[in-house]
């Protein structure tokens, strides 16, 4: 399993014509952003209160998901 940090996942789909890159890129211009976090509700609830324009939960959750699959291949 890898040990890496949602932030660091993220960095990895920049460049994508996805919703998933746009909120890469937000998160990576994001200098608040909590970049050592690996934990669902921390960063769901960072995103609840620091909302990016256009961007949902839905996004979000999509994202944390291919995250998970991602460290554990």
């Amino acid at each position: 399993m890898k040990d890496y940090s949602y932030y660091q996942y993220m960095k990895t789909r920049t460049g994508e014509k996805s919703e998933a890159s746009t909120l890469a890129e937000f998160i990576k211009n994001d200098t608040m952003f909590p970049k050592q976090e690996t934990e669902y509700q921390e960063l769901s609830e960072y995103l609840e209160q620091n909302p990016y324009p256009a961007i949902t939960l839905t996004t979000f959750d999509e994202t944390y998901r291919d995250y998970q699959d991602w460290l554990n291949h």
